[in-house]
């Protein structure tokens, strides 16, 4: 066994040289380039939907719903068979491709197509990709959504007037806790409650309960009518900043 220490023996000083390394500082250079999540906007505009047509060179009977010049959405009748009567939780874009209409995906409709990686996929393939995806101004005009008041900033939608009224008349099946922006009605929980102060606070009847209904709904929007933000019924970045006088926490 080697001892670790011994009380007799003697170890010679020693002087240590560290070698001075110069060094070189190198400039990193970083990217904050995202991938992308719409395609370019090709300029098509809805159109009247030839459901004979498009399912005659589909070869297949087609419920479709929404189309542009070489877009749309819908179902084949096959699908709707097991689907309840509130409709298909998925359905299918079709494309023409040079003569000819085929279906590149299938999504989920309570989804906006920015998150066609996850909302979407290729049968018998797998998760979607951009190419699956009509372009930005056309997927605005057949999935509606894409302009639903939770995602529209997201997908560059416009929210129109009916899309807007729509969702104030909704009728809450429950509440959500909110935990970040955009607050919307059917919502509910502390950041709620703070909103509902902040509104009592510039003048408007408001109950505090935490709950997003109807009510809150109709003043959010008359409030950003008085200080000129988009009227959408809901608290978005803007709408919290004017209200709360500072940014979302977070």
């Amino acid at each position: 066994m080697i001892g670790a220490c011994s009380g007799n023996s003697t170890t010679p000083a020693t002087t240590s040289t560290v070698a001075t390394v110069p060094t070189t500082t190198v400039p990193v250079v970083t990217t904050t380039t995202l991938p992308a999540i719409v395609n370019p906007p090709s300029g098509e505009k809805i159109v009247d939907c030839d459901k004979k047509a498009i399912s005659a060179s589909y070869g297949e009977k087609l419920r479709l719903e929404f189309c542009t010049q070489t877009w749309a959405m819908g179902d084949t009748d096959k699908d709707t068979w097991n689907c309840p009567k509130e409709g298909c939780e998925q359905t299918r874009l079709y494309h023409l491709v040079d003569t000819k209409w085929e279906s590149p995906s299938i999504c989920y409709r309570n989804q906006p197509l920015t998150r066609f990686a996850l909302s979407c996929y290729v049968p018998n393939v797998g998760p979607a990709t951009l190419a699956e995806i009509p372009p930005q101004d056309v997927a605005c005009l057949i999935w509606t959504t894409n302009r639903s008041l939770s995602f529209f900033q997201e997908t560059g939608c416009t929210a129109s007037k009916a899309d807007i009224a729509a969702a104030m008349a909704v009728t809450c099946d429950g509440h959500f806790e909110a935990t970040s922006l955009p607050i919307e009605k059917c919502d509910r929980g502390q950041l709620v409650t703070v909103m509902q102060k902040k509104l009592r606070e510039a003048g408007y009847s408001m109950i505090v309960d935490g709950y997003f209904g109807p009510e809150m709904a109709k003043a959010v929007y008359a409030f950003q009518g008085k200080k000129g933000l988009t009227q959408l019924g809901i608290i978005d970045k803007p709408t919290w900043e004017a209200l709360a006088g500072k940014p979302f926490p977070g």
